[in-house]
């Protein structure tokens, strides 16, 4: 008897997992592919793309930019108005939507979940943090017009350079362009107007209590507003998200969580796609884009973006930091056109005008690159280096997710027939991004999304004070971006990034290999996603559907 009820009891039990097993699999999850795991989960210190596909559905700011459109669109705040004080400077008052609950997940117990104002002072006071390790840096950057910033951080800066340890908050000192005028309204001066603050100066919105309750956990557990809210990441694995139960825009999220899913290979992602086991393909294998775009005619799509591939030279203790006439030789050797139209099947546009996007005023320097090995020889004889003689051997180093990229190879062989001794270092994410910042690195494989087709969301990154992989600092550039940021006539605002873009590319600092296509496959039951010209990560998952 005992053991036909142990039986009975097992039989019951693998019904039991067989049934919880059909209602997983009933779930509408959106199967979602990605190729490298995000670093961490912090959005203060996020600067990676792979972050920022996982945290931009997580995590929400006062306003957003419409993936489709570019434009201004309320977030948190569900309205702001502007205005010129007495003073010239330039007040945004922010009314928040009330109600708005950060997210209840488990292991993270808040005591007051609904978003005030006192939460986004916080929150912005956290992204002006001068250390590193707390606050991305670009953060201050982008809200150094804010009345007291400035100040504030070089504050903060003078403590970290002192060897003293800072504080998350400086308790003893106030920046008086961030004010809370009550529970739901926030008010920001800047000292001098900036059209741009609305689209990069914010940040995105955390809980405060989650943050002092999570500690260095908060690196692995975000904790946000957004339409999705976290459940697990298993490293080199998966990351789950599910949807916000309390989310405040009624009927979204439209599925029930998402589940980005780490492969290690894009064959193996291709054959999940076409066993069904995944709704979306965004990286397809080398030298297979004709062949899955006429296996898949009807599931395949393509925009064009605002992502630059680049190589970029060291400029500070590099070996060729002091030769401008050999980095010009270097990119006269890139044949961008056989690289990506023939090799790469026209996975992206050859980089054949300069350093922005085609789509942003200023995108025609003076002075272009296109392919001549001629021009690159006469270049080395001129700098003192015929055929390559008297060269050091450059260091050049590769990401491995993108070291087998046709241009590398057609690169490697130009520059190996003009005399030049290369070696390429191959590196994973845990080291790449450290070393190319070093006197290890020469010249380094990077690229950068511009977000908007703004030539200030690529020279205020990558150029501006020094602040890009190329550590490239130059006064006058500086100057002539700063009058750039604040010029509010659009003529007289492109012309001035024409000089910079000029500059830039005379002194070949950067090498522009391809600018972007966004392409992707998408099953024919997916409806909703649009990730326009910002890139996949960027795309809102709330609004898509899945009916299968």
């Amino acid at each position: 008897m005992l053991r036909k009820l142990t039986i009975g009891v097992m039989l019951f039990a693998l019904l039991l997992m067989g049934a919880f097993t059909v209602l997983a699999q009933d779930e509408n999850i959106l199967l979602y592919p990605i190729t490298t795991d995000p670093s961490h989960l912090n959005m203060f210190t996020n600067d990676e793309i792979a972050n920022s596909t996982v945290l931009n559905q997580i995590y929400e700011g006062l306003l957003d930019l419409d993936p489709g459109t570019g434009e201004l669109v309320p977030q948190l705040a569900e309205s702001y108005d502007v205005a010129i004080n007495d003073e010239g400077q330039q007040v945004f008052t922010f009314h928040l939507r009330q109600g708005v609950l950060f997210h209840n997940i488990a292991g993270v117990e808040l005591e007051d979940r609904e978003l005030t104002a006192d939460d986004v002072l916080w929150n912005f006071m956290v992204a002006l943090n001068a250390d590193p390790d707390i606050s991305e840096p670009t953060l201050a950057s982008n809200m150094r017009f804010v009345v007291g910033a400035e100040e504030y951080t070089t504050a903060m800066q003078e403590m970290l350079d002192a060897g003293d340890e800072v504080p998350l908050i400086m308790d003893d000192m106030d920046v008086p362009g961030l004010q809370v005028i009550d529970d739901y309204t926030f008010e920001i001066t800047l000292r001098t107007p900036d059209r741009l603050f609305l689209v990069n100066g914010m940040p995105n919105i955390t809980s405060p209590e989650a943050y002092e309750k999570l500690g260095e956990d908060f690196n692995n557990t975000p904790v946000g507003t957004g339409p999705f809210q976290f459940v697990e990441w298993l490293r080199q694995d998966r990351v789950v998200l599910e949807a916000n139960p309390d989310y405040y825009i009624e009927g979204l999220p439209m599925v029930d969580g998402i589940r980005f899913i780490n492969y290690g290979d894009e064959n193996t992602a291709l054959l999940d796609y076409r066993e069904g086991n995944l709704d979306f393909l965004f990286s397809f294998p080398s030298g297979q884009r004709t062949a899955i775009m006429n296996e898949f005619p009807d599931d395949f799509h393509e925009n064009a973006g605002t992502h630059i591939r680049y190589w970029g030279f060291n400029m500070v203790d590099g070996q060729l930091a002091e030769e401008p006439l050999v980095r010009q030789a270097f990119a006269y050797a890139l044949d961008r056109e056989t690289a990506w139209n023939v090799f790469s099947e026209g996975s992206r546009f050859p980089a054949t005008l300069g350093f922005l996007p085609p789509s942003a005023p200023a995108s025609t320097p003076s002075m272009t690159y296109q392919y001549d090995l001629d021009k690159a020889a006469e270049l080395l004889t001129e700098a003192g280096y015929p055929n390559g003689e008297g060269l050091p051997t450059i260091n050049i180093y590769l990401l491995e997710s993108i070291s087998d990229e046709a241009q590398v190879v057609v690169w490697q062989e130009a520059l190996e027939s003009l005399g030049i001794s290369i070696n390429f270092v191959i590196e994973d994410g845990s080291t790449y991004w450290d070393n190319i910042r070093t006197e290890k690195a020469d010249i380094f494989q990077n690229g950068w999304n511009a977000g908007i087709p703004e030539p200030a969301e690529v020279f205020d990154y990558l150029i501006l004070n020094g602040e890009g992989s190329m550590r490239w600092d130059d006064p006058d550039v500086d100057a002539l971006l700063t009058q750039a940021r604040l010029e509010i006539d659009p003529v007289a605002r492109e012309a001035l990034y024409q000089q910079v873009h000029d500059i830039v590319m005379e002194e070949m600092i950067v090498i522009p290999s391809a600018y972007s296509k966004i392409a992707w496959l998408q099953k024919s039951y997916i409806e909703g996603f649009e990730p326009g010209g910002m890139g996949i990560h960027h795309a809102n998952l709330a609004i898509v559907t899945k009916s299968q």
